[in-house]
């Protein structure tokens, strides 16, 4: 087995190899999990290198009105869209290391002069306030808290309600609007309200929609990206025994789904032309795995990550051939109001950048894509 059959198998997989309909970009975002949206930016970014002729209206509206998604903190505490499908398995998965997350921010609570016990009391409050006032910022859900309250203590417990599925991030005025208002998920998922979420069938599903979408995967890879102890993904593998496949490659086991596995056994090793993709910054892609080098290139691995960070992050937006990271470009506005947007190559293995055919590819994607960023972009941006 050779990595570029993988490679290739991949990009059929994440809709590189021929884009979707853009009237599926809805069944994009269900397959994909979540979509990273650390940058407000990189999910239209995202589906724009997977959906043919991607209105980025669609998502904007999906999140800011129609309600069919939403932007929350969901793995690894990462920011991400995910589609309204997802989210009982999303919400029922995370539970299951919450209580260390809790652990975790009641220690800095406590460092802050927190007394025991007042985490429940706040979270309380939080939860009494949004149901009657919703949408809230920050600082109002503070203001309104003060005097019982200090507004630090009220900042980290509602980062931990956002990571317990209990807020939800809504209200979004414009696309690049960094105003985060918060109300209460069931108020706005009817579906959620007073649900019980079984955990384990929750992670069972977002396995299955993992290892489907992503596959083959380490357990490594899956332990780091919800994440889990390797011990409880084992536990989940051997729940699903009779539909997954274990394999060697590279001196490691790897696991796909049996069906998929004959699918990529017939799968062709590449195509029979070079295929260019400009992925963006912390595209929720090569964010599924921690291990990264099968489909970067060594020249190309300090481009893209800060030393000593590849099985971490952040991953930098990224130009790929066949399956492969073998450059990196950014976005550039050209004024600080932010007009237009530039698509610059900031690196491109030197191999690649002496080959007349594939800068041809490269050069059309990039003014796509910018095409794309000033037409389609630019005046979703703008305040209303």
């Amino acid at each position: 087995m050779k990595n570029e059959k993988i490679q290739h198998y991949h990009l059929q997989k994440q809709s590189l190899l021929t884009k979707t309909s853009h009237h599926d970009f809805e069944d994009i975002l269900k397959k994909q999990i979540g979509l990273h949206s650390t940058d407000y930016l990189t999910p239209y970014f995202s589906l724009w290198a997977r959906v043919k002729n991607f209105e980025p209206k669609s998502l904007f509206l999906a999140i800011s009105e129609d309600k069919s998604a939403v932007r929350m903190r969901a793995f690894r505490r990462t920011v991400f869209v995910v589609h309204r499908e997802n989210l009982e398995s999303i919400i029922g998965s995370m539970r299951l290391f919450l209580e260390k997350s809790i652990r975790d921010n009641l220690k800095f609570m406590v460092k802050m002069g927190m007394e025991d016990g007042s985490f429940n009391r706040i979270r309380t409050d939080m939860i009494e306030l949004l149901k009657l006032k919703s949408p809230l910022t920050t600082s109002q859900i503070k203001k309104e808290l003060s005097s019982k309250w200090k507004g630090d203590w009220v900042k980290a417990s509602l980062q931990l309600l956002e990571f317990e599925g209990m807020v939800a991030r809504i209200g979004q005025r414009y696309l690049t609007d960094r105003t985060i208002k918060y109300g209460l998920f069931e108020d706005y998922f009817q579906e959620l309200k007073s649900k019980a979420i079984n955990i384990e069938k929750s992670l069972q599903n977002i396995f299955r929609l993992y290892i489907q979408q992503f596959g083959p995967i380490t357990i490594d890879d899956f332990s780091w990206w919800l994440p889990l102890t390797n011990t409880q993904t084992k536990k989940i593998i051997d729940s699903m025994k009779d539909d997954i496949k274990e394999f060697e490659f590279n001196s490691k086991q790897y696991f796909m789904l049996k069906d998929d596995y004959e699918i990529f056994l017939n799968c062709e090793s590449k195509s029979e032309s070079p295929v260019v993709n400009f992925l963006p910054y912390e595209d929720h892609y090569p964010k599924a795995y921690k291990i990264r080098n099968w489909h970067i290139s060594d020249e190309v691995v300090t481009k893209l990550y800060d030393k000593g960070t590849i099985n971490l992050g952040q991953f930098q937006p990224s130009i790929w051939i066949n399956g492969e990271v073998k450059g990196r470009w950014k976005v550039a506005f050209v004024d600080e109001k932010k007009t237009e947007m530039k698509i610059e190559i900031v690196f491109l293995e030197k191999k690649i950048s002496q080959t007349k055919e594939l800068m041809k590819l490269i050069t059309e994607q990039k003014e796509e894509l910018e095409i794309f960023a000033n037409e389609k972009m630019i005046p979703l941006m703008k305040k209303n």
